[in-house]
């Protein structure tokens, strides 16, 4: 159960993707116009409302698939209670870094944009946002939920793996694979079927609990959505590493179908959200569900054929993407405030907002990188760098391995 060897820079490529995406999908999601988000345009637009309906039904799918997938490979080299503590180092600093330096501003933004729509006065304003920055709270991880849930996730495969290989269940797992391989024509559907009923139910949870009026009810609904809606996902980036063989069947090999199915359920699901009614709900999570699904195997697919190389302009970026993604939310938060400010076209400012929030992050990040101290803190990294290897490395010294 072990991959093919080698370096599949595919994987980290798409990885890098993925993270950058976050800044079209959120710069969009300020222009929406059926969906609320924390810091909103008064002007409005229906091509970037597609747009991030379209970004957001496999964006975070297709992360967690290539979480899943590094996660299994690195379990693969080293004990799982080792790997995990390395975790829970590499993904917990960031995300502590990220709620105190990360989230005040963000706040501050969101009750600066009331004053600047005239819903609050700029006193009102000043004093809510010293209020919101002086008392931490369930809304200050903000974009950086998908760490805890990274962890939630790393926490039960470790456990997962070292109870297996302590209780001796490894070849019966080699045979449970086995046995789904000879029938992995079949697999696509299942996981088309389970993503849908999956998808389904946790968001008919969500709404029920989100219903109810208690905190508890409110804590379990915001578990409930984020946090385990993704896991499925992780799994199977995880089944992907561990089973080569069942690779084909997940990934677009070639071909008109899977682009145009995955198009199609993608561009649905876009036109879905948002509407009210439980009837286009249902609707909307199978659409998404599905798009999830095949928007993933189709960049996967993508990212293998065109992307498998080594190339030093590539690297820069996949170095450079978790911070960005850290540093890109804050960003657009302080940029689309200032828009507030004059009356552009929306598709302009969504523009503006992306060059120069993708501009400021990797300037960002380039002056990170010369402080081994600020690679610590946002990105998990060893303050002492392992010493030189006379062996090439099977893996850069890169961000969420």
């Amino acid at each position: 159960m072990s991959g093919a060897p080698g370096r599949e820079h595919h994987w980290d490529s798409l990885r890098a993707l993925l993270m950058l995406l976050g800044i079209p999908y959120h710069a969009a999601m300020a222009y929406n116009t059926r969906v609320l988000w924390d810091v909103q345009s008064l002007e409005k637009s229906e091509a970037l409302t597609f747009l991030s309906g379209f970004l957001v039904t496999f964006r975070m799918p297709a992360f967690f698939i290539v979480a899943g997938y590094f996660a299994a490979m690195l379990l693969a080299r080293r004990p799982p209670l080792a790997w995990l503590r390395s975790r829970f180092i590499r993904l917990g600093l960031p995300f502590l870094t990220g709620l105190v330096l990360l989230a005040p501003p963000q706040l501050f933004f969101i009750d600066l944009k009331d004053a600047l729509n005239g819903v609050l006065t700029m006193p009102q304003a000043m004093n809510r946002a010293a209020h919101d920055i002086t008392h931490p709270g369930f809304g200050w991880i903000m974009h950086l939920w998908f760490l805890p849930a990274l962890l939630a996730y790393s926490t039960l495969i470790a456990l997962s793996a070292f109870w297996a290989e302590a209780a001796g269940l490894m070849p019966q797992l080699r045979r449970a694979a086995d046995a789904v391989t000879r029938h992995r024509s079949l697999v696509l559907p299942v996981v088309l079927v389970f993503a849908m009923s999956w998808e389904i139910a946790i968001a008919l949870t969500h709404t029920y609990f989100m219903a109810r009026p208690s905190g508890f009810a409110f804590l379990v609904a915001h578990g409930v959505d984020p946090y385990l809606r993704y896991l499925p996902f992780f799994l199977l980036g995880v089944v992907m590493r561990a089973v080569p063989d069942l690779r084909p069947s997940l990934i677009w090999q070639g071909g008109w179908v899977l682009p145009v199915f995955a198009i199609t359920a993608a561009s649905a699901a876009s036109l879905l959200r948002g509407r009210t009614g439980l009837e286009l709900e249902i609707l909307y999570n199978a659409a998404d569900a599905i798009a999830a699904i095949l928007m993933s195997a189709l960049l996967i697919g993508c990212a293998n054929r065109f992307w498998n190389r080594q190339d030093q302009r590539v690297d820069r970026i996949v170095d450079a993407s978790f911070t960005i993604y850290l540093l890109h939310h804050p960003l657009i938060y302080a940029l689309v405030t200032l828009f507030l400010l004059v009356a552009w076209p929306p598709v302009v400012e969504f523009v503006i907002v992306c060059l120069s929030t993708l501009a400021l992050s990797y300037a960002a990040h380039r002056i990170l990188r010369r402080s081994r101290l600020a690679l610590f803190l946002f990105n998990g990294l060893p303050l002492h760098p392992t010493p030189p290897s006379t062996t090439p490395p099977i893996t850069a010294e890169g961000t969420l391995r």
